[in-house]
C-alpha cells in the first residue's frame, strides 16, 4: 500500500468519526459558507463543531505551514483530503478571503511576526478578512 493509500485510508477514518452527520450530504447552496470572524452567526451548530475539529487538524488550510495553523499536507495529500470529502459531500469546514487571498500572499511575501500574529486566527476562523476595492477616476 502506497503513502498516498494510507494517507486515504486515516482521511476517511478522521471524516467518518469527526464529520457532523447532519452535514453531510448537504448540497452546499443549501448552507451558508462559515466565513469566520468573532461575530460570525452558525446556521447550523454542528458548522461550529466543523470548523473546530478541522482547525485543530490543520484541515481548514491543509497546505499551509503547522506552524501557522495549517495542515502541512502536500498537493496530493490536500487532494485526497478534497475528495474525501466531497465523497461525503459534506461542505468545507471554513470560506472566504483569509483562506484565499490574504493568508497566501502573508504566506509569501509576510515578515515572521505578520504571519504568526494572523495566519493561526485565520486557520481557527477566528478573524475575517475582506478586500476593498478603489476605482480612480
Amino acid at each position: 500500500m502506497s503513502d498516498l493509500d494510507s494517507f486515504r485510508e486515516e482521511i476517511r477514518a478522521w471524516l467518518e468519526e469527526n464529520a457532523p452527520p447532519s452535514l453531510r450530504g448537504v448540497d452546499a447552496s443549501e448552507l451558508d459558507g462559515v466565513w469566520g470572524g468573532t461575530k460570525w452567526k452558525f446556521e447550523n451548530p454542528d458548522q461550529k463543531v466543523w470548523l473546530d475539529r478541522c482547525a485543530e487538524r490543520g484541515y481548514t488550510a491543509p497546505t499551509w505551514p503547522k506552524a501557522y495553523g495549517g495542515g502541512g499536507l502536500g498537493a496530493a495529500e490536500s487532494k485526497v483530503l478534497r475528495q474525501e470529502m466531497g465523497r461525503l459531500r459534506i461542505p468545507p469546514p471554513l470560506i472566504g478571503f483569509g483562506l484565499t487571498m490574504i493568508g497566501p500572499t502573508l504566506l509569501r511575501f509576510g515578515t515572521e511576526e505578520q504571519k504568526q500574529q494572523h495566519l493561526p486566527k485565520i486557520c481557527r476562523g477566528e478573524i475575517r478578512w475582506c478586500q476593498g476595492y478603489s476605482e480612480p477616476d
